[in-house]
């Protein structure tokens, strides 16, 4: 369901020339700001910019909340991602993530599709070329 909510010239324009500083969308920036004090905190998630844009991370890491989705879904449990795979996360970090996900789980399922994409050795044969390709996949010495 979409709403409208109507801001005060003020707030927008504050919103407005901060996303010009940092030349982002200004609906970006205004759905962003609406998130973090409509939804539900989540402690242990934070946005931060990344090459591929603003992601969801685990807070003070660089893993991605879709990066402990995938690996909930190759068959880990919460418990394990924290005791083997990724120790140095606790536990409860591991379940905010997954209750971030759940919380914008179309923005993450677009993120793991994007990352899918980006995996495909076609794609990467066609952005690398032949020759790097066959060196990053050992084909070519």
């Amino acid at each position: 369901m979409d709403a409208t909510i109507t801001l005060s010239e003020h707030t927008f324009k504050l919103l407005a020339e901060r996303a010009d500083r940092i030349k982002r969308p200004v609906n970006e920036i205004v759905e962003e700001a609406l998130e973090q004090y409509l939804l539900p905190p989540h402690p242990y998630v934070e946005k931060v910019d990344m090459t591929s844009g603003m992601r969801p991370v685990i807070k003070g890491t660089r893993i991605p909340v879709s990066i402990v989705v995938g690996y909930i879904r190759v068959g880990e449990s919460p418990e394990s991602l924290a005791q083997k795979v990724i120790p140095h996360i606790s536990l409860a970090a591991i379940y905010d993530a997954l209750s971030y996900y759940h919380d914008h789980q179309e923005e993450i399922e677009a993120e793991i599709a994007e990352n899918e994409k980006m995996a495909d050795p076609k794609y990467l044969r066609d952005r690398l070329g032949d020759e790097d390709f066959g060196r990053i996949t050992g084909q070519v010495r």
